[in-house]
């Protein structure tokens, strides 16, 4: 389990980590090929694998929707997917309470993610939690996804904080494994898909600590 006594800092994902987002995502590219009258490509998880919204729209509009652009589809995802924030997407079970306690004991929170920055200030707005988080970064503006360690380098040069100080709470094995080999600790948000022996590998390999939960209610606040 997470020792806070040897943590300055924590850096959240957003989607899946902070908010029950992740069917909303996992509808949004359903919703875009019905209203367009496009079937659903079997192999479009593999082709999104590590896409930002942007990214995702291009191949839409290259590959399967070229009546429209690229910038119409990602306008009309984002507007889709920001609603959602605004109006029925929830902060995860334990989050608030999570936050609050980490705020008490001083300790400096960002968020990074692959969502688009008004898409997260939204979610922020809604849930206000403006003031909580110290800044935002996000792989679009970073220029690199989560599999390259860049945001995280930057949130940490952020901080002022040498790597092993700062936490990484995490759903997605493609970050989880990027943060591991940084040598970062790292909360990792599980399922029954997860790879949890790949994830204790690395851990070990790079001897970095694992902290693995399932929901909020398994770890231990600081005090």
């Amino acid at each position: 389990m997470l020792n806070w006594q040897n943590i300055d800092a924590v850096i959240f994902d957003m989607d899946g980590t902070l908010v029950d987002s992740m069917q909303y995502w996992r509808d949004l590219p359903i919703n875009l090929f019905q209203t367009n009258g496009v079937p659903m490509p079997n192999n479009l998880e593999k082709l999104l694998a590590s896409a930002d919204l942007w990214q995702a729209a291009e191949v839409f509009a290259q590959q399967f929707i070229p009546q429209l652009t690229t910038q119409q589809i990602f306008d009309q995802l984002q507007q889709e997917m920001d609603a959602h924030y605004a109006q029925d997407i929830p902060l995860l079970p334990g989050v608030r309470q999570l936050l609050k306690a980490l705020q008490q004991n001083g300790k400096k929170m960002c968020i990074a993610t692959m969502t688009d920055r008004p898409q997260v200030e939204t979610m922020l707005h809604s849930q206000q939690l403006e003031s909580i988080f110290d800044f935002l970064l996000t792989t679009p503006e970073v220029g690199s996804g989560k599999n390259q360690p860049d945001i995280f380098l930057q949130a940490c040069q952020r901080f002022g904080l040498p790597k092993q100080r700062v936490a990484v709470f995490e759903d997605s094995r493609t970050a989880a494994k990027t943060v591991l080999k940084l040598g970062m600790p790292l909360v990792f948000i599980y399922d029954e898909k997860s790879p949890l022996a790949e994830m204790q590998a690395l851990a070990e390999e790079y001897q970095t600590s694992l902290t693995l939960i399932k929901t909020y209610a398994e770890l231990n606040l600081p005090e």
